[in-house]
């Protein structure tokens, strides 16, 4: 009924933590899908010692070469590995107990209210906590400060609300993935755009998962002033994140235009074009099409990077 879908590479360190998390859920009808992006240390040796002691409920993808990125890696999963319910993964966090269990019930609710051939995705809040498991925030959201019940498309343009280690997507949202993206800043982003433009989004109110932050993370958590601090020292970075995003939308443009509303593929070439026009124009346009992000600042900031 559920399959967690699992990306690993390298994390030889923290991956038994997780799987004993996922495999002692107080809901246990699940299976785990693994696919090891070809690692170079113990990684495929504590896999294989899993699929022998749970045959049948872990297993992993026979990869022959390297998808080259998480997003890639968790892209090949979904492919390969649909459900009725399907959850995402990280290798170095541990889930709660209850994880599955309440994540499941608020998927079945919204499929009561939406129906079950709507794409839906649940996913909700973290906990950040240092290498050795200890909290440091007990609310990713609130560290952050994430506008997580912002649902509209126009926001997820320009800022991603989801956490992919949180995520769970029922059957209908596949039929969205048959094609996969060539260009997106990160796999749980392009999910976001999905659903906030052909589907329905609802986020659980409370911690469900440790974000253990060990320096190694593929994306890391950080208050909001040292995101503000990193983009004012790193401006190549900053110009690189809105190529990307800009790259992103073209993608999404290509692939879905012609099964979007008017409403959404208008806010879409519009965000497209932003970089080519004016300053003024730019601000027009951001409050015109709602391009918002989580708090003021950040919008301005947007407002004078693009």
């Amino acid at each position: 009924m559920v399959t967690v879908l699992l990306a690993a590479y390298n994390g030889e360190k923290y991956i038994r933590d997780q799987l004993e998390s996922i495999l002692n859920q107080t809901f246990d009808h699940l299976s785990v899908v693994i696919s090891d992006d070809l690692s170079t240390d113990g990684t495929p040796a504590v896999i294989r010692e899993y699929e022998e002691r749970y045959p049948g409920r872990v297993r992993s993808l026979r990869n022959s070469e390297r998808s080259g990125s998480a997003q890639n890696n968790f892209f090949r999963l979904l492919i390969a590995a649909p459900d009725e319910y399907v959850m995402l993964c990280d290798q170095d966090d541990v889930w709660l107990p209850d994880k599955v269990e309440v994540t499941l019930g608020e998927m079945k609710r919204l499929e009561t209210e939406w129906g079950m051939e709507v794409p839906l995705l649940v996913h909700g809040d973290l906990s950040v906590t240092d290498k050795e498991g200890l909290i440091l925030h007990k609310s990713m959201a609130e560290y952050q400060k994430i506008a997580v019940h912002d649902n509209r498309f126009s926001h997820y343009l320009v800022e991603n609300n989801i956490t992919g280690n949180t995520v769970m997507l029922n059957r209908a949202f596949f039929r969205l993935l048959a094609d996969i993206p060539k260009e997106c800043v990160m796999h749980d982003w392009w999910l976001g755009l999905l659903a906030s433009c052909f589907g329905r989004i609802s986020y659980i109110d409370r911690p469900l998962v440790l974000y253990r932050q060990h320096g190694d993370n593929q994306v890391g958590s950080k208050s909001g002033k040292e995101q503000y601090a990193e983009r004012i020292r790193n401006q190549d970075a900053v110009r690189e994140n809105y190529r990307k995003m800009f790259a992103q939308a073209q993608e999404f443009l290509t692939l879905y235009g012609n099964e979007m509303s008017r409403e959404n593929r208008e806010i879409l070439e519009h965000f497209i074009r932003l970089s080519r026009k004016s300053r003024a124009e730019k601000i027009y346009i951001i409050w015109k099409y709602k391009l918002v992000k989580s708090t003021p600042m950040r919008t301005l900031g947007q407002m004078f990077s693009i």
